[in-house]
């Protein structure tokens, strides 16, 4: 090889069982169902995040509400918002 470079081949080991996952019959079925599972998890989470986005800023409204009014007329900041 021109400038002392010598190129080496990769082999690779292996334990006799050379088939890959995309070979199987069922690999397909089996990534459809992973891909659908984790799409159907992201959507519950955001969800679940927006819910609780919405909770949050009917609370925090309340509070801002109460902040605004004379000192005398608050009573309790605990007062249980109402779940839509």
């Amino acid at each position: 090889m021109p400038g002392g470079v010598e190129c080496y081949t990769a082999d690779m080991k292996t334990n006799g069982n050379d088939k890959t996952l995309e070979s199987y019959k069922i690999f397909p079925f089996l990534a459809w169902i992973l891909v659908i599972g984790f799409a159907f998890f992201v959507y519950t989470i955001a969800m679940d995040l927006k819910d609780t986005a919405d909770r949050l800023g009917a609370q925090a409204d309340l509070l801002e509400g109460k902040s605004r009014s004379a000192a005398g007329e608050i009573v309790d900041f605990d007062q249980q918002v109402p779940n839509n």
